[in-house]
């Protein structure tokens, strides 16, 4: 029924929710989908320390004030749990900035030589290969007669860094066209959110500040109604519990 008014324009009424997009999106998206799971940010092994220890390593070291959200202990692996709004905040704009630059410039040269070492043994079994069908010896396995297949793509990407930090400062000033690196770089992690922020521009104009109009709020009084005790009650009862206890606690906190 709307799109019947000649003033509803639904692709410029339309709110881009910005935690949503880039903190529970791209922020996301970056982390969990393009370093995590595709392990660039590896995990321990029983006897090697790898770059998320490294991490937890230097995220020790830091000291925050009290309205920086911490992270996890073992952010990154199953234990550490998915990350709330404010601590995707925080990892974006405080910790990776100073966390994820140092870590490849350690990790990435490791990268480089193993995937260089990969290239050499390739090449030396392909060329042996050939001397051998030249020769017209039979291999003692049939796979030895195709060619040698090509090792893995190097796990890092040598401008992800930099990237993260165009991304972390986008994310600063709102700055949505950034993004179209990310496109480059993770082309199979894009989403739809990669071109929503691109109208986060209009979005500002409209509404003003992303302050005004993001659902932090929303999601913290989520939060507060989640830690509520609802002994199982439905069908209308579940509310009035809700509605009981969080009059409850503001009656409390303004007595305080």
């Amino acid at each position: 029924e709307l799109a019947w008014l000649p003033y509803f324009n639904p692709v410029h009424m339309t709110i881009i929710d910005p935690m949503y997009c880039f903190l529970l999106g791209i922020i996301k998206t970056q982390w969990f989908n393009a370093w995590i799971q595709t392990n660039v940010l590896r995990q321990k092994t029983a006897k090697v320390d790898r770059e998320l220890d490294q991490i937890y390593d230097l995220l020790s070291t830091f000291e925050m004030t009290s309205w920086v959200a911490r992270l996890p202990d073992q952010v990154g692996y199953p234990a550490g749990g998915s990350l709330m709004s404010d601590e995707w905040k925080g990892l974006a704009l405080v910790f990776c900035p100073v966390v994820i630059p140092l870590i490849w410039e350690e990790w990435y040269p490791k990268h480089k030589v193993q995937h260089d070492k990969d290239i050499d043994k390739r090449d030396k079994r392909e060329r042996a290969r050939v001397r051998r069908v030249a020769a017209g010896r039979a291999a003692q396995n049939r796979k030895d007669d195709d060619p040698v297949a090509d090792p893995k793509e190097i796990m890092m990407h040598p401008d992800d860094a930099d990237n993260f930090l165009n991304l972390a400062a986008a994310l600063k000033i709102i700055l949505g066209r950034i993004t179209l690196t990310v496109t480059q770089i993770h082309p199979k992690q894009v989403k739809p959110l990669h071109h929503w922020v691109t109208h986060i521009f209009s979005q500002l104009q409209d509404y003003g500040p992303v302050y005004g109009f993001w659902t932090f709020l929303f999601e913290r009084l989520n939060k507060v109604l989640k830690s509520y005790s609802t002994n199982n009650h439905g069908d209308g009862e579940i509310e009035i519990s809700f509605f009981c206890a969080f009059s409850r606690d503001t009656e409390l906190r303004t007595m305080v």
